[in-house]
């Protein structure tokens, strides 16, 4: 007397482990992913704030008359807004004078996390036109 085979019905414990394992892996890479992915967008924000604060300060420099431009960069200050974004933001200038001309030097550094971010441009100053010249 031969025994039937039925077909098999339904999946096996080992089976269903393999699928909780290779779900699980597969959820945890995305996750990372996700939050690396996050917090480089959150980088590339806080770097687009600081650039745009320092070219803001950068060009109110160029503008203003050479004897204005040291008390301007000794006031110097970081914006409500950009300090709010920003974690222990810190802005300096400095002017220099030089052979190569008068130019200023500006840089914004921040907390990031694990580091300080910096963030530094540098303009020339336009020369005064003196009676002299003309």
């Amino acid at each position: 007397m031969k025994k039937m085979k039925l077909p098999r019905r339904g999946t096996t414990l080992l089976e269903c482990i393999v699928a909780a394992s290779i779900l699980s892996v597969a959820i945890g890479t995305v996750t990372t992913a996700v939050f690396r992915i996050g917090r480089i967008w959150t980088n590339t924000g806080h770097y687009r704030i600081a650039l745009q604060e320092v070219s803001n300060h950068l060009e109110s420099l160029t503008q203003l008359p050479p004897e204005q431009v040291q008390p301007a960069i000794d006031s110097l200050a970081v914006s409500s807004a950009v300090a709010v974004s920003l974690v222990d933001a810190k802005l300096t200038g400095e002017l220099v004078q030089d052979d190569f001309g008068d130019r200023v030097k500006l840089e914004l550094s921040w907390r990031d996390g694990q580091s300080v971010r910096p963030i530094r441009m540098t303009a020339w100053l336009a020369e005064s036109n003196t009676e002299d010249d003309q």
